[in-house]
């Protein structure tokens, strides 16, 4: 049975699926041209998965790569499948990217070991444990080249702090003496939400005003944090805050803060991230604190390094861990990122200007959201 020894480390029951390969651009060719195999978790077709994958196939149309993607519309069992289908391409891929979605990355990396394709880790790198696991069946984890994750730690501790700054506009006196806080999670295991509960954590220590009275898990789901929020609320639980790991959740509480006939940005404070059109409008409205985001860039941003990393960029090479920022968007500053990000034109972007193929040494990437806006100005 494949991946044995694999299924006993890891306690995994599932293994690798039939081929899912009508999700990709599955024309079979023959070409110099690098093969890019992108096992996508979520779908292709909405929400932020999309535009990563958006930002992605503008980026390597750019640097003459061939991309493939697999949509696994946020299915665990469709996602193995999607990686059976990467694999089984023909001609194989040159590169796979991966996400470690509920930490599945361990399973992708030593597949791939096994067919001697280099992996990628985009926005979820594999987690200590997971790497320590791997270097005891392949000796090291080689296989994997580089990673790229956003700062999900500081995005999670802004998220609270602009709850924060929303109750005490609010209030005319100032703070009251505690915030009652709904924090609702993305998910137990996925590396992203571990670290925005992170930052969470961190600004509960650092203030103390905010108290925590329950943390929920919604599996990133508007339905799920709309029948999680209805319940506290009915509860007669006392509620002036909701901590959101990404903006379907905040979505869906608030909705359920409105039909609880409540008030969001005014009763209860509400913050999520994503940058989705969606999050956009409710900040505009004041409905949201704010929307934090911007790593669907990373789509983009793991093109450039991978054409430096065939390039033999010594910094990428030296340094294959790679972090950016992401970005708080709220009323003070919506609309320069509507300017910037409102049509989500994204060949508008060149994103060669951001590699350091041709550059001079001793440079870093800035992978921002300013080094966009200067790119756009030239046009």
């Amino acid at each position: 049975m494949r991946f044995s020894l694999l299924c006993l480390m890891f306690g995994v029951v599932l293994s690798w699926g039939m081929p899912a390969f009508a999700q990709a651009n599955d024309t079979v060719q023959t070409s110099d041209r690098v093969r890019v195999a992108f096992i996508n978790p979520g779908y292709g077709d909405r929400g932020f998965w999309k535009d990563v994958r958006d930002t992605m196939q503008v980026a390597a149309d750019q640097f003459g790569f061939d991309l493939f993607v697999f949509d696994s519309n946020r299915d665990q069992k469709k996602m193995i499948d999607s990686a059976q289908s990467a694999f089984d391409m023909n001609p194989p891929a040159d590169y796979i990217i991966a996400v470690n979605e509920h930490q599945q990355g361990s399973r992708i990396v030593l597949e791939a070991e096994k067919r001697s394709i280099p992996v990628i880790m985009l926005l979820n790198g594999l987690t200590k444990q997971q790497k320590e696991n791997i270097a005891q069946v392949t000796g090291d984890v080689s296989g994997l080249i580089f990673t790229l994750t956003p700062d999900n730690e500081r995005a999670g501790f802004e998220i609270a702090q602009s709850l924060i700054d929303g109750v005490r506009l609010s209030h005319t006196g100032g703070l009251p003496r505690t915030i009652c806080l709904l924090s609702i999670a993305g998910d137990r295991h996925t590396p992203a939400s571990l670290q925005r509960l992170e930052g969470l954590d961190l600004a509960l220590k650092q203030f103390p005003v905010l108290n925590e009275k329950r943390r929920l898990v919604a599996n990133w789901s508007f339905e799920e944090a709309y029948r999680q929020t209805a319940a506290w609320i009915a509860g007669g639980q006392c509620l002036d805050a909701v901590w959101a790991a990404n903006d379907d959740i905040a979505l869906g509480a608030i909705a359920a803060i409105e039909q609880a006939g409540m008030t969001a940005g005014t009763d209860v404070f509400v913050g999520g991230l994503n940058w989705s059109e969606k999050g956009m409008q409710n900040v505009a409205n004041g409905k949201m604190t704010m929307t934090h985001g911007g790593h669907f860039l990373a789509g983009a941003w793991v093109m450039v390094l991978l054409n430096d990393y065939i390039a033999g960029v010594e910094v990428l090479h030296d340094h294959p861990e790679i972090s950016f920022r992401m970005e708080a968007v709220n009323q003070g500053n919506l609309a320069h990122f509507e300017r910037i990000f409102g049509t989500r034109d994204w060949k508008n972007i060149d994103f060669s200007q951001f590699s350091l193929e041709h550059q001079t040494s001793g440079r870093d990437y800035y992978f921002g959201v300013e080094g966009l806006a200067h790119t756009l100005s030239k046009d």
